[in-house]
């Protein structure tokens, strides 16, 4: 089941700075995939993360860059 995260949000995302921590729900939303799928990419490290709490954030400067190189031809294994 795809987690439900507003559009606003999601908006809000993109603008946010590099050393911003987001949820995994949400880098989950952004890429269209299910939390079964998000936390096997946490667990498998394509998005990198950091324990604040009880909580998993996703770091998302770190994430961003591992984006722009796999859509420069890199892997995202």
């Amino acid at each position: 089941m795809r987690q439900k995260v507003s559009t606003e949000r999601l908006c809000e995302i993109q603008v946010l700075p590099d050393s911003a921590l987001v949820r995994v729900s949400e880098i989950a939303a952004l890429e269209d995939v299910s939390m079964s799928t998000a936390w096997r990419r946490v667990r498998d490290g394509h998005w990198p993360v950091v324990r604040v709490g009880g909580t998993t954030r996703v770091l998302l400067g770190a994430y961003r860059r591992k984006q722009q190189a796999f859509g420069e031809g890199g892997s995202n294994d």
